[in-house]
């Protein structure tokens, strides 16, 4: 794939004639010398040369590409290489910059080597450099550059749709730019991807990236009872909840929509309970309740389910394990701890694996029902 690049020509290396190639030590005498190719030991041999002089120029650039097709994970080349884009290019010493065309040539030339090194970490951060100098012109340009960068990153996810240096290259870009119209583009397509499969924890954790726009609250952080944009709105909160529980129901031994859906309910109490207003703790409340009593419901539907159609297949884990995590949030209310233990003393018996953490946690309960 490398060869049919169109950014670089193929090297010649009579251009360096002129450079005394540096081999590779190893010391008198290595334990283990790895057995390079003549073709590797000679281009490495004439990059150490050019690094050691310092020389960013057209030759050295070519020498890059052949020792990238040689070593596409090797941090140095790449590093070298970006150097030498920009001393070949027209910017200045107090304003470095990238020719266009040399960016979208060696964005060219970067995926056409990762359509075989698709989590090579250096590929990845190539491309993140060279969109750094593209991110700088006009904000119609930089969206443009931007959409066509995703739609390079659907296409990777479309091969590996957990591939978690695609998703956090999508997410540096969208938070980079911080625009409305990505923000709300990246919910509809992290939900595309869910639809595709609704097991992919990627897809699930991308929309809630996209709909926090990137932001992360801490334990310090809206003291002042604001929401601000790291907290759901109530209304958003109440439809991501009923969108979790959808999933849920597609496949309840889906651990992702659970989680999210915990995610979504905690983020409210915490901050409902941080903040202190009577009135946002009751409304946090009910609607903590209310999925409470959409999931009892949907046990006790599986239950039914399973015992008639097939009693071998037993509780399901995922919905229990999730139960557990809402009730015992009411620490004060007897019944619903009650209620937590004795779904606790069910998962000892059915995931065996989990079987002393799930009777750790049932002790701290039986410790709060006799306070």
């Amino acid at each position: 794939q490398s060869s049919n690049s169109n950014s670089n020509s193929t090297m010649n290396f009579a251009d360096l004639d002129d450079i005394e190639p540096i081999p590779q030590d190893d010391g008198p005498e290595p334990v283990c010398a790895i057995a390079y190719s003549p073709e590797f030991v000679r281009a490495f041999s004439y990059l150490r040369a050019l690094l050691k002089a310092d020389e960013r120029s057209e030759r050295a650039f070519n020498l890059t590409t052949v020792c990238l097709k040689l070593n596409p994970a090797n941090y140095t080349v790449w590093h070298f290489r970006r150097r030498c884009l920009v001393a070949l290019s027209a910017g200045s010493d107090k304003i470095p910059t990238i020719d266009v065309e040399r960016i979208e040539k060696d964005l060219e030339f970067a995926d056409a080597l990762g359509g075989t090194n698709p989590k090579n970490y250096q590929l990845w951060y190539h491309r993140r450099a060279l969109l750094e100098f593209r991110f700088k012109g006009e904000s119609d340009e930089i969206l443009e550059v931007a959409q066509k960068e995703l739609e390079y990153v659907d296409k990777i996810l479309d091969d590996d749709s957990k591939n978690y240096h695609a998703w956090s290259h999508r997410q540096w870009i969208i938070r980079t730019l911080n625009n409305p119209q990505l923000w709300s583009s990246e919910i509809e397509y992290s939900h595309s991807k869910i639809l595709s499969d609704t097991r992919n924890n990627s897809a699930w954790s991308q929309r809630w990236f996209a709909l926090h726009k990137g932001n992360i609250i801490s334990s310090g952080n809206n003291t002042n009872n604001s929401r601000g944009a790291a907290i759901l709105s109530l209304e958003k909160a109440e439809e991501e909840a009923s969108y979790a529980l959808s999933g849920a129901n597609v496949d309840p031994f889906n651990e992702s929509p659970w989680r999210y859906l915990i995610g979504v309910l905690m983020e409210q109490w915490r901050w409902a309970q941080r903040g202190g207003n009577a009135e946002d703790v009751a409304k946090s409340s009910h609607l903590l309740r209310d999925c409470i009593a959409k999931i009892r419901e949907m046990k006790q539907s599986w239950d039914e389910q399973s015992r008639s159609e097939d009693p071998s297949t037993g509780p399901c884990v995922s919905l229990l394990s999730a139960l557990v995590d809402l009730l015992v949030i009411f620490t004060d209310e007897k019944d619903f701890l009650a209620e937590a233990k004795d779904l606790l003393g069910e998962l000892e018996l059915e995931d065996p694996v989990r079987r002393k953490y799930w009777r750790k946690r049932e002790k701290e309960i039986s410790q709060l029902l006799e306070k």
